[in-house]
């Protein structure tokens, strides 16, 4: 078995490359290898591994070698992530315009299209810059209280890493498009409708943004991550299918929005079932991480 493709090793490259951007990761991963093979022996076990593994200490200390400083408020793969969704989001809102001119275009035209640009830029910017200050927080408090638990190559459970394939980018791309779609489409309303639904329905967009952005930064899909987006996507359905009864009316973009939550509900139930023994793992080294532990602790006292 080459060195690589054990699952010690694995998992640590895993934590390494977790959180430093993508162009660093490769040769993080490969110094790693070259310095890990120099100190095993020519002929090793896993007892080798694991106590060198131990020695090199957390992985996150050798990632902090190829972390590079933040821009604005965001540093190293999120500042990445968050370039990334900004490009995503003004290709979206431009495809929702586009989608709404062919549907509404009386409408369209009479608008203050200054206004409803102006509300656009200022949805995408901070749909784009929001979430990954969020996904920012949440690395920097995991990094800082696994920096400071004892160390110990039991303490990694996850191997697991997310690969966004392109029909989710495309699904991704038509939800976003429908949700500024609907906002111009409120915007622009003859109807009365609340400022209260607006803010809510933009909370919804925000929250499912929120959820990709955190399953690439986090780069997992067997982790709580899956419950957020589980909770997204069935609170999504739900909250359309009440303001539709009540607070707004039964427009085809809310329907291809709910669709697109079932589909992302589908497709991520089919990856949990692929990932279940990745879990079982998971599970079973943090048992025995806790049994290890007090046990330890039974000794001290």
């Amino acid at each position: 078995m080459k060195l690589i493709e054990h699952e010690l090793v694995d998992r640590y490259i895993y934590y390494l490359q977790r959180y430093i951007p993508y162009d660093k990761q490769k040769d993080a991963r490969d110094d790693f290898l070259e310095i890990l093979k120099d100190r095993l022996p020519e002929i090793y076990t896993e007892d080798d591994i694991k106590k060198e593994l131990n020695r090199m200490g957390n992985p996150y200390e050798f990632a902090s070698a190829y972390s590079e400083g933040g821009n604005f408020l965001i540093s190293g793969k999120n500042y990445e992530i968050f370039v990334a969704f900004l490009k995503m989001l003004s290709v979206s809102a431009l495809i929702g315009i586009i989608l709404f001119i062919f549907n509404y275009f009386n409408r369209f035209v009479s608008a203050n299209l200054f206004d409803l640009l102006k509300s656009l830029v200022i949805s995408i910017f901070i749909l784009s810059l929001l979430p990954s200050w969020i996904c920012e927080k949440i690395k920097t408090t995991k990094i800082l209280k696994a920096l400071t638990e004892d160390w110990d190559i039991d303490n990694l459970y996850e191997t697991k890493d997310f690969k966004i394939e392109k029909y989710e980018i495309a699904l991704h791309l038509v939800t976003f498009s429908m949700y500024f779609m609907l906002q111009t489409y409120i915007i622009t309303a003859s109807i009365n409708i609340s400022i209260v639904t607006y803010t809510f329905i933009m909370f919804l967009f925000f929250i499912n943004v929120l959820s990709d952005n955190l399953k690439l930064s986090e780069n997992t899909i067997v982790s709580k991550i899956m419950y957020l987006e589980y909770f997204v996507d069935i609170f999504t359905i739900i909250s359309f299918i009440i303001m539709t009864n009540h607070f707004i009316p039964k427009v085809f973009i809310i329907k291809v929005i709910m669709l697109m939550s079932l589909i992302n509900l589908i497709l991520n139930t089919y990856n949990i079932s692929k990932s279940k023994n990745i879990l079982l793992s998971r599970k079973k080294r943090k048992k025995n991480k806790y049994k290890r532990r007090n046990k330890k602790d039974r000794e001290n006292s």
